[in-house]
């Protein structure tokens, strides 16, 4: 009996546990409604007393205040219960969703809890993403919600941006949902709107088939799910814009063009970029982890050790500070480096960021340039030294004529009197020589055959060359034309072969060639003051003792040789330059030592036919006249030779020592000379001043310039068309007589071409 109780009580004890709190409340209330009725009507009848009408009233009133009570106290209960159940289910959702920081976890996790808590068959999570609704994921369903590409502006979307309850067939919805969603059997669409930072950035969108288990009630939880969600979403948002950051940082750091790494208070490379890595031709982990020394030569670690403890110890900052670093395979780069420190809690240094920039391009470019205004300020006073002995030489060269008229019949007078204009000569072509380095002198220009002057510079060059030496010369089958110099070229490439001959004293092999070329923008960059364009390239190879990489950059100089005292003037080279600068072009050159040197000269190519005009004259003839002529020198012992040579030759000469006595003296005679000779650098007034003053006032006057160089009026091309004649310093009592009767004979000129220059 004691076992049938037991039993049944554990069976009363298992169903009340499988109850909810609610349905146990329920229970244990009634029960005691019922208890206090049984209680109350069996004490009436244990006392004897019958019950009355009245006991039955309060019996019942008890049980229905019992019940009632009971009644309000379940619906409460249940209420309670609701939303406890609507808590466990946001806390699973915000839960699922913030497990994580990566949206497409994110959106995917929230898409399947929130199915399986609203008992769904379908969802879809819809984001908006530049400028159109892009479907992300879907679950239960293989089929996209949308027909096509949506514009999240469109109108007709404006039912998945609040929460609620759609039917598939409803105008709204049909008309933009897919087929598929009505075959697969959705009859009913619950929208729940997805913000990120309080702007609409999605939906997620969940179907059900049975309609039965859709609720409006539910409307509120969709929003509270919602704003999980959405708090979610923008979570991983903001997270995956740090994450973007974070690698567009990496990204600059690793790609940036200069080289980055940073060193601990040890002098230990503790990070580095992978530009560093190319650039050194390392891999990373040869580089971080090791001393700082070690990448940089030997000779410099003792001042890199000394640099480091000033920037730890002094917390000093390097600005521009230049320095050469070795890469893998030896080669030194030069660097510009700057670094910033870190600092730790106490203000300590404990870490030096150092940013080094590749300054080895610039370096070499410095020294080009560097290099090139050495040249061009050498070249300036060379025209300078070139104009002063043009003067000296005209003196000499001026007396020596007059003295040749005097001594006709006395020839040991006129032996002296050949030397001196001999020598003369030969201190002429030596200014002619650095006026041609310094570019101040006037190429006579013609259309010239490369091939032609070349086949005869070696014929003449053979002549002076030892038999151990053997010549090759390779032309092209057809003419190759520049517009040049023909002595100026010839004296070049001479120079040239002449150095090729000095460098092979025991013998060797001398090869020059000439072809035509198209110079590209890559050629151009490797060739030193390269550009781009057709050109006819004249090359000297020679099989000799090679130049010294410490003096190239020298080679160039004028009057700098290698050569024994009194075997070389040091102009060969500074002249080749010279010559190749004035007609355009450029030079480059390779060379190694013991295995030979190459020259190469590039000279702008020309097709047209047209050749300039080039007078000839005779000089056999030479006479004066009688014409008023005005000598307008500043060198005394010029002016004086000048005055002698036009009076031996018949003419009334008057001179003056500048251009303002010049101007004076022709207004004060009303312009009465047929001609004046006007010296260019005069004190006081300059011959290209004056020259605009007479011209302005007396255009019938003929001028005649008298330089010993002639660079500031040719850069005056309107002043050139203005000559009558010019005549190049220095001059004998001939070129004197027959360039002054030429510009008398001839009627006012409008200007000159570039052959009379020089003449």
């Amino acid at each position: 009996m004691l076992k049938i109780v037991r039993n049944i009580l554990i069976g009363i004890k298992v169903f009340f546990k499988s109850m909810g709190l609610v349905e146990q409340a329920q229970l244990v209330a009634s029960t005691a409604v019922i208890v206090a009725m049984v209680t109350i009507i069996t004490v009436r009848i244990a006392a004897g007393v019958e019950l009355s009408t009245l006991d039955f009233i309060n019996v019942v009133t008890v049980g229905i205040f019992g019940y009632v009570s009971i009644f309000f106290a379940l619906k409460y209960g249940r209420n309670l219960e609701t939303q406890r159940r609507e808590m466990i289910e946001l806390n699973s959702i915000a839960e699922a969703v913030n497990y994580s920081v990566d949206i497409n976890y994110v959106l995917q996790s929230a898409l399947i809890k929130v199915l399986q808590l609203m008992h769904a068959d379908a969802g879809w999570i819809y984001i908006i993403e530049n400028n159109s609704v892009v479907l992300k994921h879907h679950y239960g369903s293989t089929a996209s919600l949308f027909k096509g590409e949506l514009n999240p502006d469109d109108e007709s979307l404006n039912w998945i941006r609040t929460p609620g309850l759609h039917r598939t067939t409803s105008d709204l919805v049909s008309k933009l949902i897919s087929r598929a969603i009505g075959d697969e059997g959705i009859r009913i669409l619950t929208s729940i709107p997805l913000l990120r930072q309080g702007v609409f950035a999605g939906a997620l969108i969940i179907g059900l088939k049975d309609t039965r288990r859709a609720e409006s009630k539910k409307v509120a939880l969709l929003q509270a799910f919602g704003n999980q969600i959405s708090m979610a979403l923008n979570n991983a948002s903001l997270f995956e814009q740090v994450k973007q950051s974070e690698q567009l940082y990496a990204d600059l750091y690793e790609n940036s063009p200069d080289m980055y790494h940073s060193v601990d208070r040890s002098g230990i490379v503790i990070s580095c970029n992978q530009t560093e890595s190319l650039l050194l031709d390392k891999k990373k982990e040869e580089i971080i982890g090791k001393s700082l020394t070690a990448l940089y030569p030997s000779s410099q670690h003792a001042n890199v050790t000394a640099t480091l403890k000033k920037i730890f110890d002094d917390g000093r900052e390097l600005k521009g500070v230049e320095a050469q670093i070795i890469s893998g395979s030896g080669k030194l780069i030069d660097v510009s480096m700057n670094t910033s420190l870190v600092y730790d809690g106490r203000g300590k240094p404990i870490v030096a960021r150092m940013l080094l920039r590749d300054i080895t391009e610039k370096k070499k470019m410095e020294e080009q340039i560097l290099q090139a205004q050495k040249i061009d300020s050498i070249g300036n006073l060379a025209g300078g030294i070139a104009h002063d002995f043009n003067n000296i030489l005209t003196a000499i060269l001026g007396s020596a004529s007059i003295m040749r008229r005097r001594v006709q019949d006395n020839p040991r007078l006129l032996k002296y009197v050949d030397l001196i204009e001999t020598t003369s000569r030969r201190g002429a072509a030596v200014t002619r020589q650095l006026l041609t380095f310094a570019r101040k002198s006037n190429p006579h220009a013609v259309r010239t055959d490369v091939n032609a002057i070349l086949d005869q510079t070696l014929k003449l060059f053979e002549v002076t060359t030892p038999k151990t030496i053997h010549i090759k010369l390779n032309l092209t089958s057809e003419p190759l034309f520049v517009e040049a110099d023909e002595g100026q070229l010839q004296q070049a490439i001479l120079n040239l072969c002449l150095n090729a001959r000095d460098a092979m004293p025991n013998g060797g092999i001398i090869v020059v060639n000439c072809s035509a070329i198209e110079v590209n923008e890559e050629q151009a960059r490797l060739i030193t003051e390269g550009r781009t364009g057709s050109y006819v390239m004249i090359s000297v190879a020679d099989s000799g003792t090679g130049i010294p990489a410490s003096i190239l950059h020298k080679i160039y100089e004028p009057f700098f040789t290698t050569k024994e005292q009194g075997k070389g003037t040091g102009l060969g080279l500074s002249v080749v330059y010279g010559v190749v600068k004035s007609h355009n072009g450029f030079i480059n050159v390779k060379s190694e030592i013991d295995s030979g040197t190459i020259f190469t000269i590039y000279l702008p190519r020309i097709s047209n036919d047209l050749i300039l005009n080039q007078t000839q004259y005779d000089k056999s003839n030479i006479k004066g006249g009688s014409e008023r002529i005005l000598l307008a020198e500043d060198e005394i012992s010029i002016g004086e030779i000048g005055v002698d040579i036009l009076q031996e030759l018949g003419y009334k000469i008057d001179s003056v020592s500048n251009g303002r006595e010049a101007y004076e003296k022709i207004k004060s005679e009303n312009g009465a000379y047929e001609l004046i000779i006007l010296d260019m650098n005069m004190p006081r007034q300059g011959g290209k001043e004056t020259f605009d003053q007479l011209k302005k006032e007396y255009p019938l006057l003929k001028v005649l310039v008298c330089s010993g160089y002639s660079a500031t009026m040719l850069e005056d091309g309107r002043f050139i068309e203005s000559l009558d004649g010019f005549l190049q310093k220095p001059y004998t009592m001939d070129d004197l007589a027959f360039k002054v009767r030429e510009v008398l004979d001839n009627p006012p000129k409008k200007g000159v071409t570039l052959n009379e220059i020089g003449r």
